[in-house]
């Protein structure tokens, strides 16, 4: 989609300065002055199909699917679960609501982690909303860090009633 919308926008550029470099030696007339609208339009749509080419790709390039790893060998023993680096205080932290698998998990799959515990409780996710950030476990309890200090919940109706609360 971004290669059509480029070759359209260059399309429509090459056509706006071929009106412009017709309409020089016509400007004096009615005609010469259409061509010279004509071509500061046609260079407009061309600029505005250009930018639009651009935002697509780097949209495609934001959107698209993350590459997986080599599945392992059958007979090989599972590789251990790679714990996530401890997060710094930066602001372009881009992965910040992504789990390890490169996806946001659905709520039915963080239900599911939170009615069937197993063994000590395991990040099921990372979220940042309204200026904080917030983990969820397995085991249902949830860690908010915000501007006032840390908070960490019971359960997901405990931190429901304390963002009610807050917003009131």
């Amino acid at each position: 989609m971004a290669i059509l919308s480029f070759a359209i926008g260059a399309l429509l550029t090459v056509c706006g300065f071929g009106s412009l470099a017709v309409s020089v030696n016509l400007v004096p007339t009615e005609m010469g002055m259409l061509y010279a609208l004509s071509g500061v339009i046609l260079l407009g749509c061309g600029g505005i199909s250009l930018s639009v080419a651009a935002l697509i790709a780097r949209l495609d390039r934001i959107v698209a699917p993350r590459p997986r790893a080599a599945e392992p060998e059958p007979d090989s023993p599972p590789a251990p679960p790679v714990e996530p680096a401890p997060r710094g205080g930066s602001e372009d932290d881009d992965e910040v609501n992504l789990n390890r698998s490169g996806h946001l998990p659905s709520l039915r799959e963080v239900e599911e982690a939170i009615a069937e515990p197993e063994g000590p409780p395991v990040i099921v996710g990372r979220y940042a909303a309204g200026g904080a950030n917030y983990v969820i476990f397995s085991d249902g309890t949830i860690e908010a860090e915000t501007d006032n200090g840390g908070y960490r919940f019971a359960s997901m109706s405990e931190f429901k009633s304390y963002l009610a609360s807050r917003k009131s």
